[in-house]
């Protein structure tokens, strides 16, 4: 049987590589990524155990937009250490004038607390903790 140990990456396209380039540089400072590979049209970054990465769509999709309901990507969920990271993510997200989905606060009678957000596509995304 093969044991799957981690995810060790995500790579998503976007529609305007220097909007998202920005927005993603900040956000993965915040959350503890460090940028760790780079050319023309795409940028990755890492921590102890995840890659991310994003690249310019082709310029035929460059217009479409995202939507969590089409088969494929649904969201991507980082997971931080307590509540506070997931309270600072959503100051981030005020500060930088983020669409939220979903302000910090309990899911599932509690044992989840989390935020959800859109990036500058309308890709869906999570801050969360599992635990009290």
């Amino acid at each position: 049987m093969v044991k799957v140990l981690s995810v060790d990456h995500i790579k998503i396209s976007v529609s305007d590589y220097k909007k998202s380039k920005a927005f993603y540089t900040r956000l993965m400072k915040l959350l503890g990524f460090k940028r760790f590979m780079e050319g023309k049209n795409y940028i990755g970054w890492k921590n102890q155990a995840t890659r991310f990465f994003i690249a310019q769509a082709n310029s035929k999709y460059k217009k479409a937009r995202f939507h969590e309901g089409m088969i494929g990507y649904h969201h991507v969920s980082f997971t931080v250490r307590n509540r506070k990271d997931v309270d600072a993510v959503g100051a981030f997200l005020k500060r930088n004038k983020v669409e939220i989905i979903d302000p910090p606060m309990e899911h599932y009678g509690g044992p989840m607390y989390a935020t959800f957000f859109r990036d500058p596509d309308g890709m869906k995304i999570e801050v969360m903790y599992w635990g009290k």
